[in-house]
């Protein structure tokens, strides 16, 4: 039986300190309940500025890239030169043939009238010839105009 009185002691001296152990928890817990918690952010705002520092480095590296290809596309030429000094030598090689026929046209019609009254004046003096070198001719045509205006 001391056996069993002595593991009651124990026991009871156990549980008298786990007690006390556990009346020890709730006056911290209700100590932690109270006490205002302010995280200390300092490393995470050195961590977090180091980040932005490289990615503001990296944003002003990827921006001037995009300026410069965007000056080096707007300088460069979608066709080469010689096929746009060909095209403008074609284009004014017809636009001249073009106005030269329009000046030959016309100057063609103007040197047609002057042939043509040219050469009805020699025919009437070539006609006017013969009839006064040949008077029966002559008489002959005279007696047909008057035939032909009655």
């Amino acid at each position: 039986m001391a056996k069993i009185d002595d593991l009651a002691e124990l026991l009871v001296e156990e549980l008298s300190d786990f007690k006390v152990q556990l009346h020890r928890m709730e006056q911290l817990s209700e100590k932690l309940r109270t006490t205002p918690v302010s995280p200390d952010i300092k490393e995470m705002k050195s961590v977090l500025n180091i980040n932005l520092k490289q990615q503001e480095e990296l944003s002003t590296v990827q921006h001037k890239k995009i300026s410069e290809l965007t000056k080096r596309l707007s300088k460069s030429n979608h066709y080469p030169t010689w096929l746009l000094v060909l095209f403008g030598t074609l284009i004014l090689f017809c636009f001249s043939l073009t106005s030269y026929s329009i000046y030959e046209i016309k100057d063609a019609s103007k040197t047609n009238n002057e042939y043509y009254e040219k050469g009805q004046n020699e025919v009437i003096n070539h006609f006017s010839t013969f009839l006064k070198e040949n008077k029966e001719a002559n008489d002959t045509y005279q007696k047909w105009s008057k035939t032909k205006t009655e």
